[in-house]
Order: structure tokens, then C-alpha cells, then sequence
């Protein structure tokens, strides 16, 4: 089947109905009641819609009195609708339904509602690899799916990458959930594959695009920049020593062929990275439970295996379930025909747990840090030229640099008597990390105050009353689109004799400041010889939160990306 712009328009519709006309009348024994009892609606992805129109068409030109009526629908839409958690609670249910890929099942089963209906036939039409999208002339000479993640580890200063790689929203788009997947294979298993993964969540990379056309778009920029060009630096014209790679998005091989079809620009090129990919699989799966409508999915499924069916699905740029591409399959339009080695189907429970960090991340954090600043903090950690202090702010400027723009963060300091009576004084009020703040932003201001900040002499550690009355501020100022915590920083116990509240009176009154509708999480992260486990833990338990610690000043890092990854991904962290 030819490829035309007409088939890249229909793509493009998002959702759009088509009504396969019967052309075999019902015999007049069986009568209409009969055929309209054994017809069935298949939604289908829009990238595969036509190759399924046509093989329906076939299929309704038959003997059967049964009609196949194909609607083309997003797959993020219809596992919704399955599951019943959709925003059209009336839509109308699907008989059978081919998405593009078989991510979205377990999505549409996560319900008991979505689980009765949703019965994978374990028959896949057809399959289109995952590969790296980049402007043509700009693909390194190697490259494998680590360059999904993050090189902005705290303290790191990781090389820059050959490309930027951006991918689609994986709440929408199954090849954005699949790269979430390709970068937790990636970055490994064990807690340094989850940190690395957890930070590469938070990172630009994270920002997802929200579909194809944006994707092409960002190739472009990336494309059209004379720094970007293999040969547009000269001396005369210098590439810029602060410009980024091109950028590359993870997109379906069927996506970089059709692209190649067009006089789109720029041209584009598939990248295969070195080792196994995911690819979308386009599953065939029921989702009726009424007896004579499952034989007609299942009659029909016998067409979608025709060679009619198989010649159509790779004039749209798809490979066959084994991976034959058409004749055309070539690089003049970007592509390979030999296929690549594919990972192992994921487990359905991991692509959930990924799915919701990845929500997770995107709420972005409100996180109050309430950072000691009482005499020991001046102390030195041993075997390196660092104070506490200074050990400390490193570790909180790499947290803050991690966060995503859209995270909200202020700075408190504590110790005794730091305002007047209290023992607490507000350095950077909350803002987004984004806004404008003077001649830079919210995360500059951060940065610069962590780097200024410096213990106060002669002052004690009311660490007590200095949380409970951040946590007051965070419960008042709580945001419901993200993930409320105060992050507490210290290097000692409480000590501030005849004024500081008790361990006792501070988990009361943290009961009793706490609002069901608006939980905030108290994080402490604290470390050195003097601090006290036990009272920090209950502290951390009394919110629903998690303490951690260390004897060690130098390891703080690590406790904080253990932080981080609990702030992605709650109790449930996928650790492979």
C-alpha cells in the first residue's frame, strides 16, 4: 500500500470514527436483530487505523452476517475508558481494541472493572522498534539508551552528551512510557540504578514533550543551530562553548519512516542504539464478554493475519509481528530494514510502579528546607577541607539543581534566637525554581544562599521548635499539585535547656497541626556523631515520613539521593 499524505492527515486526527460499510446482507432467516447481536466495534490506534479499516472492509464483503465497525482512537484514551476511570464515563465500549502497544494493558486492567473485560488474545499485528529520532548528518557514531540518562548527578560535572534526548508525555504516548522503561533498563539495577534513574526523572530530560509534532519541532531547533552542525564551526564562526547537542526524541521507527515520506523538515534519521530496545507491538485483545461477540473478535482476528493485512501494515511504515519490513524500507527515508534485538516483554507491575513515579515527578516537590546553622555545623569532616557546613550545602545546591523548574522551594535557618525570640528566620520565601528572582531565578537565589550560609556562634540547636513551626508554614502553604515536605538538615540532637519543647509535646502537636486533605511529609536528613536516630525517625513517622542518617558527613550525598528516590516512588521503589 502506497504511503501518501492522506494517510499522515488521518494519523493526525487524534480520534476519528469510521463506519465500514456491510456489503453482505444479512440472510433473511437470521434477520437484522442477529447480525447487529454478533457485529463488533474495534478501536484501533490511529497509526495502524487504516491497515485494520481495510482488512474490515474484507472482512464484511464475506459470508458472515457479522459486521467489524473500526474507530480510531488514542490507546491512553481507551485504556481509560476500559478501566472505568475515564473522563467520559458514558463512552461507549469496545469489542476489541488494538493499541500500539501492550504498556497500556496493564493500565487498562489496573481496575477490577477494566480487569473482567480486558483479555489479551497473546496475538500481536504488527511491530515497530523504538529508536532515537535525530536530525540527519548528527547521529554519533555509537550510542546506546544511557544517553536517556541524567548527567546531573550532585558533584558529578558529567561530560556533555553527543545528543539531548527528550521523549513524549508517558502518560499519553506509549513510546514516552517506553523510554521511561529503556532509561531504568539503563541506568541499572540495585539503589545506584534507582538514584540514577529517580535523578534522571527529575532532570530537564524529564520534561516531556506532548506529542509528535513538538518532537520534530525541538529535532529542528537542535538541527537548524550553527554550532550543531558538523561542519559550522570554523574560526570565523566559533561553535558557542555554552550551546547544547542536537536533540534527539525516542520515537517509533514508523513514526521517522512516515516522517521521510514528507518534504518535512529537517530530515531525520533513526538512530538504533547499541543493545536491546522495546518496541510497540500492537496487541490484539478483547474486551467484550458476550458470547457471540467474542467469536466475531475472534473470526476477525484470523483476517488481520492475511497477507492483504501484512502488505497494508508495512505501506504505513510498520514491520509484520516478526519484524519484515516492506521494500521500501530503506534510508531514504531514515530507516533500516534488519531489525533490532528487542528486551523481554516488561512485567505489567513495574510498568505501573514507573508510571506513577514518573506522575509523581511531574506534581514536582513544595519542599521547605530547614537548615541548622548551630556552632557544630563549623566543625571539619574528617579527611576532607570541608566544614559541615560546607559539606552540607554542596549536597542541598546538587539536590536543588535536580529538582525540576516546576518544584517549589524555600530556605529556613535554625539554631536559638536566630528572630528576635524565635529560633528560626526565613533566608528565601517559596517560589517556583523558575521564576525570576533579580538578575537570575529562584534556584540561583537557593544556590547563592546555601553557599553564603554559615553557622551562628554562641547559639544552641532548637531543633524542636524550629520543626514544628516549619511544619505549620508547610500545612498553611500546602499545595495541592505537589508533593509537600519539609527537609530538615542537621548535624546534632536538640539542645536549648528551659526553652525547647519536648520530643513528647513536638509529635503532639505535629498531630495536631496535621490536616488530612493537606499532608505534608517531614524529611530529616541528618548525619555526624551526635545525632539521635530514634527521635528523628519518630519525628519522620509522626508525618508519614522517613528519616535518614549517617555517622558519616561525607555520605550525605547518598543519603539525599535516598531522599529523593523516596520522594519519587513512596514504598513501592521498583529496585530492578
Amino acid at each position: 500500500m502506497p504511503y501518501s499524505r492522506r494517510a499522515l492527515s488521518a494519523k493526525a486526527l487524534g480520534m476519528l470514527s469510521v463506519v465500514v460499510p456491510t456489503l453482505a446482507a444479512c440472510s433473511l432467516g437470521s434477520g437484522s436483530s442477529g447480525c447487529a447481536d454478533q457485529s463488533i466495534t474495534v478501536a484501533a490506534a490511529p497509526s495502524i487505523g487504516p491497515a485494520i479499516e481495510q482488512a474490515a472492509r474484507r472482512y464484511n464483503a464475506g459470508a458472515s452476517c457479522a459486521r467489524v465497525t473500526v474507530r480510531r482512537q488514542r490507546p491512553a484514551e481507551v485504556a481509560a475508558d476500559l478501566s472505568g476511570q475515564g473522563s467520559n464515563p458514558g463512552a461507549e465500549r469496545p469489542d476489541a481494541w488494538i493499541p500500539d502497544s501492550s504498556l497500556w494493558l496493564p493500565i487498562a486492567r489496573r481496575t477490577g472493572a477494566g480487569a473482567a473485560v480486558v483479555r489479551p488474545s497473546g496475538a500481536s499485528v504488527a511491530m515497530s522498534p523504538l529508536v532515537l529520532a535525530v536530525p540527519r548528518g548528527h547521529a554519533p557514531s555509537t550510542a546506546d539508551w544511557r544517553l536517556l540518562l541524567s548527567h546531573q548527578l550532585p558533584g558529578t560535572g558529567g561530560a556533555q552528551p553527543p545528543l539531548r534526548v527528550r521523549f513524549l508525555d508517558p502518560a499519553a504516548e506509549a513510546t514516552g512510557l517506553g523510554a521511561l522503561l529503556l532509561a531504568q533498563n539503563a541506568a541499572g539495577s540495585g539503589k545506584t540504578g534507582l538514584a540514577t534513574f529517580a535523578v534522571t526523572l527529575y532532570s530537564d530530560l524529564g520534561a516531556a514533550l506532548p506529542d509528535e509534532r513538538a518532537a520534530y519541532t525541538e529535532i529542528a531547533k537542535g538541527a537548524a543551530s550553527p554550532s550543531n552542525s558538523p561542519s559550522g564551526s570554523s574560526p570565523t564562526n566559533p561553535p558557542a562553548a555554552t550551546s547544547r547537542p542536537p536533540t534527539a526524541v525516542v520515537l517509533s521507527e514508523q513514526s521517522v519512516w512516515q516522517h521521510g515520506h514528507t518534504d518535512a523538515t529537517p530530515p531525520v534519521t533513526a538512530l538504533y542504539p547499541d543493545g536491546r530496545t522495546l518496541a510497540l507491538d500492537f496487541p490484539y485483545v478483547s474486551t467484550t464478554t458476550d458470547r457471540k461477540r467474542s467469536r466475531t473478535v475472534e473470526d476477525f482476528q484470523a483476517t488481520l493475519a492475511q497477507s492483504q493485512t501484512r502488505v497494508a501494515l508495512q505501506g504505513l511504515g510498520l514491520r509484520t509481528p516478526d519484524g519484515v519490513a516492506g521494500a521500501d524500507f530503506d534510508e531514504r527515508y531514515g530507516v533500516v530494514a534488519r531489525v533490532p534485538d528487542r528486551l523481554p516483554s516488561p512485567d505489567p507491575t513495574n510498568v505501573g510502579r514507573v508510571l506513577q513515579m514518573w506522575q509523581r515527578t511531574v506534581l514536582g516537590a513544595r519542599m521547605l528546607i530547614l537548615l541548622d546553622v548551630s556552632p557544630s555545623m563549623a566543625d571539619p569532616v574528617p579527611q576532607t577541607k570541608d566544614t559541615r557546613m560546607q559539606a552540607t550545602a554542596k549536597v542541598a545546591v546538587g539536590g536543588v539543581h535536580i529538582l525540576s523548574d516546576n518544584s517549589q522551594v524555600a530556605l529556613w535557618e535554625f539554631a536559638t534566637q536566630l528572630d528576635g525570640d524565635r529560633d528560626y528566620h526565613q533566608i528565601v520565601p517559596f517560589r517556583t525554581l523558575s521564576d525570576r528572582v533579580g538578575a537570575g531565578s529562584q534556584r540561583n537565589l537557593l544556590e547563592r544562599s546555601f553557599a553564603a550560609a554559615a553557622p551562628v556562634p554562641h547559639t544552641r540547636t532548637s531543633l524542636y521548635d524550629s520543626v514544628l513551626a516549619a511544619y505549620r508554614e508547610a500545612v498553611r502553604t500546602y499545595q495541592p499539585d505537589h508533593n509537600n515536605v519539609v527537609v530538615l538538615l542537621t548535624d546534632g540532637i536538640n539542645y536549648d535547656p528551659g526553652r525547647t519543647i519536648s520530643l513528647q509535646t513536638l509529635l503532639t502537636e505535629l498531630k495536631r497541626a496535621a490536616d488530612p486533605m493537606r499532608p505534608v511529609t517531614i524529611v530529616p536528613i541528618a548525619f555526624g556523631p551526635d545525632i539521635d536516630p530514634g527521635s528523628l525517625q519518630r519525628i519522620a513517622a509522626a508525618t508519614g515520613g522517613e528519616a535518614f542518617v549517617t555517622l558519616d558527613p561525607r555520605q550525605v550525598q547518598q543519603v539525599f539521593l535516598q531522599m529523593l528516590i523516596r520522594l519519587t516512588c513512596g514504598q513501592t521503589c521498583p529496585m530492578s
